[in-house]
């Protein structure tokens, strides 16, 4: 065998070390990118979970506390509150707040499971507004949310509002 035959050996040796090496590569690429969708989708229960477990927490007050379903009736009747009792429904209202803006952060980050939350439902969400239609409801959003939450949620929530 010659020098000439042997380079050409050599060559189509190197080629098929090459193509093992790129078909080792794309197999190590699929294994990750599957691994990565896994941990993905971790990410995404998890945060769902999480949300999940903050909303039982922002209701579990009304299904617990008969002393505070009282201020809540008043306080979304628009019957006049005390000031500790204004206090304790415009908590309840931050952490109902806290949540909806959990959930608009979770959906913008693609957190939550696609189609779960819609960004316009969550900012025109009836409930919410139902706490901020209330005169204490009102007044905590005009004075103290902005103190609490982002400007971009809060502008969000005022567009749906006067929309409505």
């Amino acid at each position: 065998m010659n020098w000439e035959a042997l380079g050409a050996l050599g060559e189509i040796v190197g080629a098929v070390a090459v193509l093992g090496t790129l078909y080792y590569l794309a197999a190590q690429i699929r294994t990750q990118n599957q691994q990565l969708e896994k941990s993905n989708d971790h990410a995404r229960a998890q945060t769902s979970v999480h949300i999940n477990d903050q909303a039982l927490s922002v209701f579990d007050t009304l299904m617990r506390d008969k002393e505070f379903v009282r201020i809540y009736y008043k306080g979304i009747n628009n019957q006049p509150l005390d000031e500790l009792e204004a206090i304790q429904f415009t908590s309840f209202i931050t952490r109902f707040f806290g949540l909806c803006e959990s959930n608009v952060t979770a959906s913008k980050a693609q957190l939550s499971f696609e189609g779960d939350y819609e960004l316009e439902f969550l900012y025109g969400n009836s409930y919410l507004h139902k706490l901020i239609d209330t005169e204490e409801g009102s007044r905590w959003f005009e004075e103290e949310a902005s103190a609490i939450f982002s400007k971009e949620f809060l502008d969000n929530v005022a567009r749906f509002r006067s929309d409505r």
